[in-house]
């Protein structure tokens, strides 16, 4: 028996709200009762990515959709559409000039649209989109922004969430539509193609979620952005020099990345961030000359990845556990750039985030030059006699040319006390291992050198332990001999597990 047809037809129309567009129409098949109700639905959502039909048939179903539901007047809840606007032919966007001020006359509360010109053509954008009132959600794609396209911004003061992509505007333009976006929540930049070169949020005072990514990586291109919207909930920016607002304290702020970023980012070391939880720095140039302390007591992630070491330090973490990632990577051209230098700083980041369980991967290039014994001297400096006591250190990951062993191990082996270290060597792996196990097994047998008893005085045990290449589960690890990984090696993964003595 179907008792499901038997119900009223507002609960049906409610099944049908939470269903496809597609998938509403299905439902004419099941019974009479269902044959016409997906045509009365409170919601329409539209969509060419989808549609099994060529253009020219999307834009048919759309528009006697829409003018079934005018000529009913039946109400419509909420509106979904996205669309390809194609100048070529001129059809879809005279369309949208009819659709837009439909959805008015349906009552409709919410409108989300995303407009797109493909075939990497920039049309221009009608200006009848900004006239929906109920317009929330608006994603464009390879438009031009004018100023006959936003001539009636002020009609769409309800909009929520703007995504723009590979979309050309210029600063005045741009700073209009903010103005005429008072509850925006949500802006998105995904690869501005050309125009926007000043980035102003201060006046968004609903902002939550900021995105800026950039395509272009060129200095003089790179966009000036200034945050300071103390509502905001996530920054992610990409290849954008930003600027914090000195002595904000962003009460809501949850998650912080910047990527490429080239200006100096000293301002955040006047800022205050209460509930942080994660922290993202890859490849910015701005922190090389800098010392920054993050004031973060609730910190539970730090990222940092990079050709320099950074001078970065928290604020007293009231979190029992978080942790930090650092990975750098070694160049330089000349041995003058200071190789003992560099692990000393090294040293300097890790003591800072010593409150963290740290993971720690160092990288080098063929072009990188290491002065062995200036690293093998400062060794001693590091190490200060026991008085000055490296960090422990989680993981440990290393990858370097295979004639970089010996110094990279030492230099690494100087600054911190790793409990487990794994490689991306690729092809060098067998012999990064066996030099791992040749050093450890002479530590045993009583064999080491006097750097090398002083290196490892603290450690009390080392093993070598392996799992299956693919197999991500951490309980998969076993110990298990030299042999046996050699024999194995293409389809084993393996690292090795040092026990130190607690002498922190």
């Amino acid at each position: 028996m179907d008792r499901i047809s038997d119900l009223p037809e507002g609960i049906l129309q409610r099944i049908l709200y939470f269903l496809s567009q597609e998938g509403a129409v299905r439902t004419s098949v099941l019974s009479k009762s269902w044959r016409y109700t997906w045509r009365t639905r409170p919601n329409l959502d539209f969509s060419d990515a989808t549609f099994k039909g060529d253009i020219h048939e999307f834009i048919t179903l759309v528009d006697n959709t829409l003018q079934q539901y005018c000529d009913q007047r039946l109400c419509l809840d909420e509106f979904h559409l996205r669309i390809s606007v194609q100048y070529r032919e001129h059809e879809s966007a005279s369309l949208l000039e009819k659709w837009m001020p439909m959805l008015t006359t349906m009552g409709v509360k919410e409108s989300r649209l995303s407009i797109r010109s493909d075939y990497g053509s920039i049309d221009h954008l009608p200006s009848v989109v900004f006239e929906a009132e109920s317009l929330k959600h608006l994603s464009l794609k390879e438009i031009v922004l004018d100023e006959n396209a936003i001539e009636k911004i002020a009609l769409c003061k309800n909009l929520r969430s703007l995504h723009l992509a590979r979309v050309s505007v210029d600063d005045s333009i741009f700073q209009t539509m903010i103005a005429g976006f008072p509850l925006i929540e949500t802006l998105c930049f995904d690869g501005l193609r050309i125009g926007l070169r000043t980035i102003k949020t201060n006046d968004l005072r609903n902002l939550k979620d900021f995105t800026f990514r950039e395509l272009l990586f060129s200095a003089d291109e790179f966009c000036r952005i200034e945050i300071h919207p103390l509502s905001l909930e996530t920054i992610n920016v990409s290849y954008g020099n930003v600027w914090f607002h000195k002595g904000a304290n962003f009460l809501n702020l949850d998650d912080l990345r910047l990527q490429g970023v080239r200006s100096s980012l000293d301002s955040l070391s006047f800022c205050k961030f209460p509930r942080l939880k994660r922290l993202t720095l890859l490849y910015c140039d701005g922190p090389e000359e800098s010392r920054i302390f993050i004031d973060a007591p609730n910190i539970l992630y730090f990222e940092y990845r990079g050709d320099f070491v950074p001078s970065v330090s928290f604020a007293k973490n009231s979190v029992r556990e978080w942790k930090s990632e650092i990975h750098i990577t070694y160049i330089t051209l000349t041995a003058n750039d200071g190789t003992s230098l560099w692990f000393l700083k090294l040293n300097e980041l890790l003591k800072s985030l010593s409150r963290s369980k740290i993971s720690l991967s160092i990288y080098c290039t063929q072009r990188s030059i290491f002065e062995v014994d200036i690293i093998q001297e400062k060794i001693n400096t590091v190490h200060d006699y026991g008085r000055n006591k490296p960090v422990f250190v989680e993981t440990l990951n290393l990858s370097f040319p295979l004639s970089y062993f010996s110094t990279l191990v030492n230099g690494a082996f100087g600054i911190c006390r790793p409990r487990k270290i794994g490689n991306y060597l690729g092809g060098w792996e067998v012999e990064f291992v066996g030099y791992m196990w040749k050093i450890l097994m002479e530590r045993e047998n009583g064999n080491e050198d006097e750097l090398a008893r002083l290196l490892f005085r603290d450690l009390e045990e080392a093993s070598l332990e392996i799992k299956g290449k693919y197999d991500e589960k951490e309980e998969a690890w076993r110990k298990a001999p030299l042999s046996e990984y050699l024999v194995n090696h293409r389809e084993s993964r393996c690292r090795f597990v040092l026990k130190w003595r607690e002498t922190m």
